[in-house]
């Protein structure tokens, strides 16, 4: 069964940069569109050559070791070919379903607005993003630390998700029916909440489980 051999990959991110020389990269072909082409396929197997390593990831994109001394020219062809690179670290991380292939993209225009305003944003720890286009969030939103459904309009958001562990749980509804000429500033406002308040080291979800009875987040949702 094809499936069960070769469980253990030769090549992995820690394996190829066990003494340095690789940097990973997070590829996918948009923020909604989650189709590749052949030639998207033939690049990414082209820079990443014999010597890197190819892998997909939980966060509907692929990851690209490549050799560190080859990152800028690599990102650049990478562009080229249509695909776009995540920002890695300590930063918010935003992603989105595909909106039913393109068929319902009422909410694409404000979700471009959400990821030029916010994905990239440096905070303390990485912040997950996620926006769903429709009231059935099928791309599972409310799993991230911050989940936004789309409904006519508006957003539900959602906080605090614990996204892994025995203990792993969807976030709770924080705001309901939040217009989009509000979005962008209401989630500016939690990201500034938890950038000011959160502890040392202490990712979204527990600033958030350890705050919630907080005066600050009632007054948040009571502008």
């Amino acid at each position: 069964m094809n499936a069960f051999r070769n469980n253990i990959p030769e090549k992995t991110f820690a394996t190829l940069n066990e003494h340095g020389g690789y940097t990973r990269l997070a590829v996918s072909p948009g923020m909604i569109n989650k189709h590749y082409t052949a030639a998207q396929f033939q690049k990414m197997a082209e820079v990443v050559g014999e010597s890197g390593a190819i892998k997909y990831s939980a966060s509907y994109s692929i990851l690209l070791s490549v050799p560190t001394n080859e990152v800028a020219q690599t990102i650049k062809s990478l562009q080229e070919a249509g695909l776009y690179i995540a920002k890695q670290g300590s930063v918010v991380a935003m992603k989105a379903c595909d909106f039913c292939d393109g068929d319902k993209m009422e909410a694409a225009a404000i979700t471009e607005q959400l990821y030029k305003a916010l994905a990239g944003m440096d905070v303390p720890k990485r912040v997950r993003l996620n926006v769903n286009g429709c009231a059935s969030a099928c791309y599972n939103a409310v799993y991230d630390d911050i989940g936004l459904v789309y409904q006519k309009d508006s957003f539900d958001i959602y906080l605090g998700a614990v996204p892994m562990g025995a203990h792993a749980q969807a976030g709770t509804l924080f705001a309901k029916r939040v217009p989009i000429q509000h979005i962008e500033g209401f989630l500016q406002q939690i990201i500034t909440l938890y950038k000011e308040n959160r502890r040392q080291e202490e990712p979204f979800y527990r600033f958030y489980r350890r705050t919630k009875t907080a005066e600050f987040w009632q007054a948040l949702k009571n502008e």
